[in-house]
């Protein structure tokens, strides 16, 4: 492995696709409007009169679909129906949208789905009622969890900026939905970083635990916002500061990981990239993205002799289901929807010109992974949190802004009590945390609290602060906090 990798790093200067043809906007402007109607058609058809969201739909129109429901593919639809709304081609997005979190929060009558006492989803629910479905997994899923409730956050704060008469019903429902899962329950009590895979039927984690960096930076991210944190506070450092991650070299490009001996799958940093706001808005782990996109290009050429395929990530393969990442790939099967998440549309184009449409009825909902060493075989099925980040590219190309406007807020630099705002109440939580084992204040994410993370909140204070008054050093600032706090109290009190 070590003379390939020093293959990657001599290759990667002369990398180049041979056989690509000629790639014209018109092209890459047809295939992006045929492969949105099939999203949509994709993304309807799995929504249930329920509300609920089968994870997977068979590609083969005479065949039948089998698979249960997921939180998981809730949220990518609650994603989707924004990004529907947005494009303009359906009308009705918002009612769907609460169609969809009214069955999760149980007020749709008849649907309930399970859930632990926690407030974790079943990973698999019954499509008509949400119970459990015999013959499927029984775990209940932090992530699957994570995933319904950020969708949820992104749909609201799409349709706050529309003109919908629901945009409010949306909030309501997305704030209750929010507060009904206890995250921080999800991280492993030693506070070593790790987060539980499943959560019991009696309440607390059991059994497999990952520890940083994967999909499940997401838990953290979102327990970090709820009243108690106590967990998510001391593995913050352990999950946010990239320089302490677990990391492994692809050729040139250092690519995140949860183990430095083997290769991250591309789904992990994209789903971090449309459902989390701090990877989103973090400069690092924006390089780490690309970085992994370049790696797997690279890859690909270098050692699979692909002459434009890449997009080594999760779904189904010829032998089952697989997450497929460098080294590690049965079948070698590329997803062309890993690609339309890195926003390579030019190579997009070479995958779609190999799928035309009307050559295959499997290709009804969108582009199928494709298999190096089966060329005829087509996938049976596509699940939503597979497939989707096709559509998540595709909407991208059109609207760059458009997931990074919507998706939840990034932590603030010095809000050390996480409302949101840098004010004087966060010198408080620096104060009063000043040196012990509280890290709420660890500002630069060192691992503890001390006079750098002051600096943190005051320059932080300094640039969100319209006035033009000096910042009190930490001395006099103590005595200003008292008269501060009764100012406060009776501006309220005027109101």
């Amino acid at each position: 492995m070590r003379t390939l990798l020093k293959l990657l790093t001599c290759l990667v200067a002369t990398l180049h696709f041979c056989g690509a043809v000629p790639v014209t906007a018109q092209t890459i402007a047809s295939m992006r409007a045929d492969q949105l109607a099939r999203l949509q058609t994709y993304v309807l058809d799995a929504i249930q009169p329920s509300g609920l969201v089968r994870d997977s739909l068979v590609l083969s129109p005479s065949g039948t679909n089998f698979h249960p429901a997921t939180p998981d593919a809730a949220g990518f639809a609650l994603l989707s129906l924004a990004a529907f709304d947005q494009l303009g081609t359906l009308p009705n997005a918002d009612q769907r949208v609460v169609q969809i979190l009214n069955a999760h929060v149980g007020n749709t009558p008849g649907v309930n789905p399970v859930r632990s006492p926690d407030g974790h989803f079943l990973h698999f629910i019954d499509i008509v009622n949400g119970s459990d479905p015999p013959g499927w997994d029984d775990s209940y899923s932090p992530i699957s969890s994570a995933l319904v409730v950020a969708g949820a956050q992104f749909a609201s704060n799409h349709f706050a900026g529309t003109s919908s008469p629901l945009a409010g019903q949306i909030a309501a429902l997305a704030d209750q939905l929010t507060a009904s899962v206890d995250f921080d329950a999800a991280i492993h009590p030693s506070l070593d970083g790790r987060v539980y895979l499943d959560m019991t039927a009696a309440g607390g984690g059991a059994g497999g635990t990952l520890r940083p960096w994967n999909e499940y930076q997401l838990v953290v991210s979102l327990a970090l916002r709820q009243q108690n944190n106590d967990r998510a506070v001391a593995v913050r450092r352990q999950w946010f500061n990239t320089d302490l991650l677990p990391r492994r070299g692809l050729g040139p490009y250092q690519t995140l990981t949860d183990n430095p001996n083997a290769y991250a799958s591309a789904f992990w940093t994209q789903q971090a990239q449309f459902f989390n706001g701090d990877f989103r808005h973090d400069d690092d782990f924006q390089t780490f993205l690309e970085n992994h996109k370049l790696g797997d290009e690279l890859y690909s050429s270098a050692v699979l002799n692909q002459a434009y395929r890449y997009g080594l990530t999760a779904g189904v393969n010829p032998s089952g289901y697989h997450a497929d990442r460098p080294f590690n790939h049965p079948d070698t099967v590329f997803s062309p929807s890993a690609v339309a998440a890195w926003g390579d549309l030019d190579t997009l184009l070479q995958f779609y010109l190999d799928q035309l449409p009307a050559t295959n009825p499997r290709y009804r909902y969108g582009l199928a992974r494709v298999s190096d060493e089966q060329p005829t075989w087509i996938p049976n099925d596509a699940g939503l949190v597979d497939h989707l980040f096709l559509l998540f590219g595709l909407v991208e190309s059109l609207h760059p802004d458009f997931f990074a406007d919507r998706v939840f807020a990034p932590l603030v630099a010095g809000d050390y009590n996480f409302d949101g705002e840098v004010d004087l109440a966060d010198y408080t939580v620096w104060r009063d945390t000043l040196g012990g084992a509280d890290l709420s204040a660890d500002g630069d994410l060192d691992g503890d609290v001390d006079q750098q993370d002051y600096a943190v909140w005051a320059a932080a204070l300094s640039a969100a602060s319209a006035s033009a008054l000096a910042i009190p050093e930490p001395a006099s600032l103590a005595l200003l906090l008292p008269a501060w706090l009764l100012f406060s109290a009776r501006r309220q009190r005027c109101r």
